[in-house]
């Protein structure tokens, strides 16, 4: 085992912390050593509270890594807060079993860098270590020189011509041909092997000595039929043997093992727990101590253990029941239903692969996806989001709808359709500013932004690569002059916004007490940001809050429902009564002035591209 920085005995600590009683202000969490067993593991979860159940009956289940002390050279920034606990004991298992020698070889690889962009690629690298060559004792093109010419004898030269040769030059052509470096392990050259992936990322690739997340694992379902059998059997003897009730009951032997066995399979066990204990039946005891080692590999949920009955019993008698359990854990499901849903990224390889799927001349429209990381793209203009340091990223939107595209079809005739008369299988909301639609004409994507008028065409939601450079502003250059204070130390406060400093590379590392601050690192410097961003000016979305007649949702159409039937017979009489055929968004302000015209002007409102008035 190699001895690490500070001569510790270990690779590194991670602190694991309770992310639910995180969230809820308490810092709750343990360090833990790598590599470790899934035994120690399981005790630390139990002592952080993973797996108890928070003041609402929901169980904690999530955790977060909160901080790592580690001593190998070059690593603590490559670890974040989500890693997966199999893949650091993975690497931490690697390094420990290292020689000292082996062990240069991977701090050697490290500072070279050329297969440590993420975990996985460094636990390769660890399989990899025979690509680098280390020489301790030679730390410049002299010394490399010299050992070319005097130790391994590559030319005979005289003594009396020895003072007389550049032994840095040839050492310096010489690390150029073995594409050789130094380091601070010493010089290092490729030893021209391959480098070969042993681990691609999947957990089944992990060797099962190092995982130490086996307790989470899901138990087989024939293997928990089989338990459950056991169990049921040796329930139904006991019972049998100290019930006389139950015997009586049921007076064949085992005629009730079937009913046991259903029960411990639906997770109704908490009446079978109170038959045992009042039989005299003690958690030690070998029944009540095998259901309970049944319950922890199940994932046994007390308020899900109901009978049946219950449920009638709810609608007899609501306030008795407990509904309100059941309720709370059908929207937790919900909520995680949705955040895995919200979990797939678009890329443009996907765009391009869902483009490719179609017939050969089609349209796509894109929309952002829900939640609060797109809030500060919803329906702005292209040049605010840009102007915000932001930029255009498939992965914030969702494929809504996809259509032939024909002759006829343009930009302008596609957001007057679905605007005004939305095809029947389509979904999504009218279309509005932050929208894309993608042309796939002729062999060639074109994706363009639905601005404040007209579209503007976006490459980079297509090829990254040839992205319109943003200039992104650092936290030094947003720095106020106030600094605040958390248990974990004292933090500069930076203007930028939250989606801002993640953009530049910053991650949430905790919280202000008073939750007023998020404080925002990259591995090596720290900013604190405020945790509510005041709202950006958007009078498009504050005009449509203010006159949306039908309550639907904030589309960026104003009046999109029953009183957009007004809107659109005003369209017709425009596009009637205009000599010239203006663009559809000319005529749409034409028809909403027409309609303007016939209102009182008190209580107006002047906007930046929406009606003054509604249509009545």
């Amino acid at each position: 085992m190699p001895y690490y920085d500070h001569d510790k005995d270990y690779p590194f600590a991670a602190f694991i912390t309770n992310l639910g009683k995180y969230n809820e202000g308490e810092l709750v969490g343990e360090w833990v050593k790598f590599p470790t067993t899934a035994e120690e593991l399981k005790e630390v979860f139990k002592r952080i509270g993973i797996g108890q159940k928070d003041d609402f009956g929901q169980p904690y289940e999530e955790w977060f890594i909160t901080d790592y002390d580690c001593y190998v050279d070059g690593l603590y920034s490559k670890l974040g807060e989500y890693e997966n606990l199999d893949e650091l004991n993975y690497l931490a298992s690697k390094l420990d079993e290292m020689s000292e020698s082996e062990y240069a070889q991977f701090q050697a690889g490290m500072e070279m860098g050329d297969h440590c962009g993420s975990l996985q690629e460094i636990i390769n690298l660890t399989e990899n270590l025979d690509c680098y060559e280390v020489y301790p004792d030679i730390h410049d093109y002299d010394d490399l020189g010299r050992y070319y010419i005097e130790e391994l004898d590559v030319m005979q030269v005289p003594e009396h011509l020895q003072n007389y040769i550049d032994y840095e030059a040839y050492g310096r052509d010489v690390a150029l041909e073995e594409n050789g470096t130094f380091t601070d392990q010493g010089y290092v050259r490729d030893t021209g092997d391959s480098f070969h992936e042993y681990y691609d990322g999947e957990r089944g690739s992990i060797p099962d000595e190092y995982r130490v997340m086996t307790f989470q694992d899901d138990l087989p379902e024939e293997e928990k039929s089989e338990w459950a059998m056991d169990i049921a059997f040796d329930m139904d003897e006991f019972f049998r043997q100290n019930d006389p009730q139950y015997a009586a009951e049921h007076p064949e032997a085992h005629a009730a093992k079937e009913e046991l066995y259903e029960n411990l399979m639906a997770g109704r066990i908490s009446a079978l727990d109170e038959k045992l204990a009042a039989l005299g039946q003690t958690q030690e005891d070998y029944l009540p101590s095998e259901i309970e080692k049944f319950k922890d590999a199940t994932g046994y949920e007390e308020f899900l253990d109901f009978d049946p009955a219950e449920i009638k019993a709810a609608l007899e008698n609501p306030d008795k029941s407990r509904i309100d359990e059941m309720l709370a854990f059908a929207e937790k499901a919900e909520r995680e239903y949705m955040a895995e849903a919200a979990a797939y990224v678009q890329t443009p390889a996907d765009i391009a692969e869902q483009a490719q799927a179609v017939p050969r001349d089609t349209f796509s429209i894109y929309q952002l996806k829900s939640g609060n990381e797109t809030l500060d793209y919803r329906f702005e203009p292209l040049d605010a989001i840009r102007n915000n340091g932001l930029s255009v990223k498939p992965e914030n939107y969702e494929l809504v709808y996809t259509a032939p595209l024909t002759e006829q079809d343009s930009l302008e005739s596609i957001y007057t359709r679905f605007n005004i008369d939305h095809p029947a299988d389509f979904k999504g909301h009218s279309l509005s500013v932050s929208d894309i639609v993608v042309l796939h004409q002729d062999g060639k994507d074109t994706a363009h932004y639905c601005d404040r008028f007209g579209f503007s065409q976006v490459p980079e939601f297509l090829q990254p690569d040839r992205a319109a450079e943003v200039t992104i502003p650092t936290p030094d250059q947003m720095a106020t002059q106030e600094r605040i204070s958390t248990p974990r130390g004292s933090f500069c406060v930076t203007a930028m916004s939250r989606a801002q400093m993640e953009a530049a590379g910053y991650g949430i590392h905790h919280q202000s007490d008073d939750g007023k601050y998020l404080i925002m690192g990259n591995g090596t410097r720290a900013f604190a940001v405020l945790a509510q961003q005041p709202e950006q000016d958007n009078p498009l979305r504050t005009a449509e809050m203010t006159l949306e007649d039908d309550y639907g949702m904030i589309d960026g159409v104003i009046n999109n429902g029953r009183r957009g039937e007004e809107l659109e017979k005003a369209q017709g009489y425009a596009e009637r009564t205009t000599p010239e055929k203006p663009s559809i968004r000319e005529r749409l302000e034409d028809a909403k002035r027409e309609c303007a015209e016939h209102k009182p002007q008190e209580g107006k409102k002047p906007g930046r591209d929406v009606p003054e008035h509604d249509c009545l």
